[in-house]
């Protein structure tokens, strides 16, 4: 099977363009709107995704007078454009017609009209009236040449993820009644003779409230957010199949990437995935520049669901709601954060919005023109990027990034964590550390989904998948045996897929590949281990690991005594080790990557393993790798406010400037260059 991550759109010419509402707008204030946009490089609007109301003013009353203009006009000067299903946003008589319809917080709150996100998914009245809507568009869009393709609603997940009103708890007990057949098999899955909670039907298992009055049961909980990911692919699923219907030639896609989805499962049934970046949320206080990891990881989580993506909501200038205004973009960055979207795989971008609203929540948004409808400095950089995408799409698409180094990504992993924390760091917290320490060596790095194919990779991080069965298993150990590296942290395979600790010593169906057990587990805030001639510090969890009798594994730190000298178990026993298996290794760390010890891991792990970086570069710039069809393009990104100096390249045209390179490349401030590879 070839990878997912690796797979390119099928999109016919890279997407550059911007969300556009033409219904907040007079025609006046429209009026020069085609005409900016084709100056800009335009060739993509996206819209509809809020205007059910005007669609559809009235019940079974529809006019989509507006749209018809707007997509005509924009069309005449080769601007496409993308349609939304707009159940983000239901229409204000829908709600006054069925206020049982709304969702409701696990406080018992009913959400009220006003905002958006306020229907239940799982209300089968909504499904229905979402087919409604979707089908009303498709039939009246089916033959416009301009509509190229479909985004499905709008951010699902983004403000509320979960719902405990009543039509939720009949759709949780069905979807359980369908997972296991049984009660009894229910009852056992989830222990349910601790604190007697032995159901005798499905119909009596209500939600897993937390802390009512006190902790909820971790298999409970687990297949509760399970069932809120699949109710909402289902919910999908209907308005895909509509849109399909009417017209196989759109592509469906959907932005956001949030939480309670499994990401990989509700990609299948998209053309590709897509997602909104938003930098300005990864400030943080003191630091004077956005995360640049953060928005990597945004764009690797979508490619690692579906290969190729599209950003369908790209910041472009201070973005910013009632309790807060991010920071706005430097002079260069808008640019920038738009080729790395492309450095990680995008295949269009679309910088949010168009004009920035004169009334509603989002009235400080920045759009790239401004309230007055005036082009200043944004518009100016968008245009430029403009300049830039047109003449090099052809060379961008059907190339994917290229991935040696992947850190394994699962939906079921982080909801299992977050059933049972401890105060503990998380799959999510420790492949932002090994992912920040991969870029920061320029590997060719990148996440990779559990279900996906591992093939092409030469090392693979496991960070603390608790949950593990038989398949996986034997996937992760053939991967060893087959030549790969294999490297994993505490906690991992302790679980089996109910959530249940395992009968068998950890790691559960691993030991051998590791060639460790792990004896005991604990937390100690002061717990340092010995690697090499180095103190390094632990995540507060330890584990004491045993390498089996025969052919054990390696041991290449062991656990230092307390400063205070007091009596502990873990002292001198080892707390990270190495085992050859068939052609490859398996490393093992009896803690988490953390802040304080990833570094130091990393280098031990990457010393003994020859892997070349794409390039030598400060920790500032972002050092990416796109190939396929022929051609391997180089991408570098310079996040830092001044000059840095990119080395030991290899020969190649940089596309921006169209000159040749060789070594070394300057980059300027928040400066690109995107370097086309000679003799692939």
């Amino acid at each position: 099977m070839s990878p997912r991550h690796r797979r390119p759109t099928a999109l016919k010419e890279f997407l550059f363009g911007a969300p556009y509402y033409p219904e907040h707008w007079s025609e006046k204030d429209r009026e020069l709107d085609a005409d900016r946009m084709a100056a800009a490089g335009m060739n993509v609007v996206r819209m509809a995704e809020f205007a059910w109301d005007l669609m559809e003013p009235s019940p079974g009353k529809f006019d989509f007078s507006l749209f018809d203009q707007t997509i005509e006009k924009l069309g005449t000067r080769g601007i496409r454009t993308i349609l939304c299903t707009p159940t983000a946003a239901p229409p204000r008589w829908l709600s006054l017609r069925h206020p049982d319809w709304m969702r409701v917080n696990r406080d018992g709150q009913p959400m009220v009209h006003g905002s958006r996100q306020h229907f239940c998914t799982n209300q089968p009245g909504f499904g229905k009236e979402s087919v409604r809507i979707t089908r009303a568009m498709a039939a009246h869009f089916d033959n416009n040449l301009h509509v190229i393709g479909w985004q499905t609603d709008n951010e699902f997940h983004c403000h509320i993820n979960e719902c405990y009103c009543p039509a939720c708890r009949s759709a949780f007990q069905s979807w359980l009644k369908t997972k296991y057949g049984k009660i009894d098999a229910l009852n056992s899955a989830w222990g349910t003779a601790f604190w007697a909670q032995t159901y005798r039907s499905f119909s009596e298992i209500p939600f897993p409230y937390p802390d009512r009055p006190t902790h909820a049961n971790p298999g409970h909980q687990l297949d509760f957010n399970r069932f809120l990911s699949d109710s909402l692919t289902a919910f999908q699923s209907a308005q895909i199949k509509v849109l399909r219907k009417a017209n196989p030639s759109w592509w469906i896609s959907h932005n956001g990437i949030f939480d309670h989805i499994d990401h990989w499962k509700f990609a299948e049934g998209l053309d590709f995935y897509g997602v909104d970046v938003y930098p300005g949320f990864s400030f943080q206080p003191g630091r004077p520049e956005p995360d640049p990891v953060w928005s990597a990881l945004k764009h690797q989580e979508c490619r690692a669901a579906s290969g190729n993506f599209v950003v369908f909501e790209q910041q472009g200038g201070a973005g910013g709601q009632r309790p807060y205004l991010l920071p706005t973009p430097r002079p260069g960055q808008m640019r920038l954060w738009a080729w790395q979207a492309v450095a990680h795989g995008a295949d269009g971008v679309l910088h949010f919005r168009w004009r920035t609203c004169r009334f509603g929540a989002e009235i400080y948004w920045n759009g790239i023109l401004d309230h007055d409808n005036i082009p200043r400095r944004r518009y100016q950089e968008f245009a430029a990027e403009g300049g830039e995408f047109r003449p090099l799409g052809p060379k961008l698409l059907g190339t994917t990034t290229l991935v040696e180094v992947g850190v394994l990504v699962e939906q079921d992993q982080d909801e299992a964590h977050g059933t049972m924390p401890l105060g503990q760091s998380g799959p999510w917290d420790q492949r932002k550390h090994i992912f920040r320490e991969l870029q920061r060596r320029h590997l060719a790095c990148g996440l990779v989904n559990a279900a996906d194919s591992f093939e092409g990779l030469r090392i693979l991080f496991l960070p603390g998948f608790v949950l593990m069965d038989e398949v996986l298993a034997e996937k992760l150990c053939a991967f060893v045996k087959q030549g790969g590296i294999l490297v994993a942290s505490a906690r991992t395979a302790t679980r089996n897929r109910h959530n249940g600790v395992f009968s068998i010593t950890a790691p559960a169906r691993l030991d051998a590949c590791f060639g460790i057990t792990v004896e005991e587990f604990g937390a100690h805030d002061d717990l340092r281990f010995k690697l090499g001639n180095t103190s390094v510090a632990s995540d507060s969890y330890f584990e004491i690991l045993q390498p089996v009798k025969k052919g054990g594994a390696r041991v290449l730190a062991s656990w230092e005594a307390l400063a205070d000298s007091a009596p502990h178990a873990a002292p001198g026993q080892p707390a990270f080790t190495v085992q050859k298996t068939g052609k490859g290794k398996a490393y093992y760390l009896g803690t988490h990557f953390g802040v304080e010890n990833t570094l130091q891991v990393l280098e031990a792990i990457l010393s003994q393993e020859t892997i070349t970086p794409l390039a030598t570069a400060p920790d500032s710039v972002e050092v990416t790798c796109r190939e396929g069809q022929g051609r391997r393009l180089l991408f570098l990104l310079n996040h830092s406010g001044g000059e840095q100096k990119v080395t030991k390249l290899p020969a190649g045209k940089n596309l921006l400037t169209a000159k040749a390179t060789g070594a070394s490349v300057n980059l300027p401030a928040y400066g690109v260059a995107v370097i086309e590879v000679r003799n692939r």
